[in-house]
């Protein structure tokens, strides 16, 4: 009886985590679409991998330009991508 209301109070817990890092979440990635972003920007705001966001920005899934090595994506492109 002693264990039920234990995982049941973790839980509670767990629930209440993952609703207040869903609002996190979602005021955090407010996506501006005149700002630029890097590869690992775009994989935090995909959920994905660096390398995957990479490959993506290469095949033209995602618009964006290499500058100095690296690759920059327009936050309106990510925005195009995410719509689609």
């Amino acid at each position: 009886m002693i264990w039920e209301t234990i995982a049941r109070g973790t839980s509670v817990v767990w629930l209440t985590q993952g609703v207040l890092s869903l609002f996190e979440w979602a005021f955090k990635h407010d996506i501006r679409p005149h700002r630029f972003y890097s590869t690992q920007e775009l994989a935090n705001l995909l959920g994905i991998e660096r390398i995957e966001a990479i490959e993506m920005v290469r095949s033209g899934k995602v618009k964006g330009k290499k500058l100095d090595g690296n690759y920059r994506i327009l936050g309106s492109a990510i925005l195009e991508y995410m719509s689609q």
